[in-house]
């Protein structure tokens, strides 16, 4: 196959922004957002997983935190990435993943910042996605190094395991109304009966 010539093509790499807000809307609920990370802490090998609800108006948060093998910076990178695994790929018995998309799509269709750190070998790393700063970039896929002024003590849990993954969601702006604690409290309960339906054979 002859791949055209530079002069017989454009080049139309996606607005950031316009793409990420559109996949936004790809069908989750809190539950099934919730499971998607799960999948990727039972794949990682996790034995443990956390899950926390920190009610604060609109300063509220959710941390999922598990005891699986972390990744290292350079594979915290790949995972941040959309896409980031080719659906040929040999994947192992316990990965339920396909396109690459479940981190970054169950995360952002509940919150507008999303902070993965992680640690493995005893080297900690962290990355975030904010919807709200990537607006400000123009159409350049910013990825940020490191938690959001204000947010650093969220990830600590994980910064004292020897290996692990902390997944981190702020700006909830699609779970509740940020002056409703009780819609808050709701969605609690709906994603307890979710996770109790979903991982079922785990919990019992």
């Amino acid at each position: 196959m002859n791949i055209a010539r530079a002069e017989d093509a454009w080049n139309v790499p996606p607005s950031a922004t316009m793409l990420l807000e559109s996949l936004r809307g790809m069908g989750y609920s809190p539950g099934s957002a919730v499971a998607d990370i799960i999948d990727n802490s039972i794949a990682a090998g996790a034995e443990n997983i956390h899950v926390n609800f920190h009610w604060n108006g609109e300063d509220s948060w959710i941390a999922i935190l598990d005891d699986g093998h972390g990744m290292s910076p350079d594979m915290l990178c790949q995972g941040m990435k959309l896409g980031c695994t080719p659906v040929s790929m040999e994947r192992g018995a316990s990965d339920l993943g396909r396109f690459g998309l479940g981190l970054k799509m169950a995360s952002l269709s509940q919150c507008r910042r999303l902070t993965v750190a992680s640690v493995r070998n005893q080297e900690y790393c962290c990355l975030r996605w904010d919807l709200d700063l990537l607006a400000l970039a123009g159409d350049q896929w910013l990825l940020l190094r490191g938690a959001a002024p204000g947010s650093e003590a969220r990830l600590d849990a994980v910064r004292h395991q020897p290996e692990g993954t902390l997944v981190l969601w702020e700006k909830l702006d699609r779970m509740f109304s940020v002056d409703d604690q009780q819609a808050f409290l709701d969605v609690i309960d709906e994603v307890e009966d979710h996770l109790a339906l979903t991982f079922n054979c785990y919990i019992s």
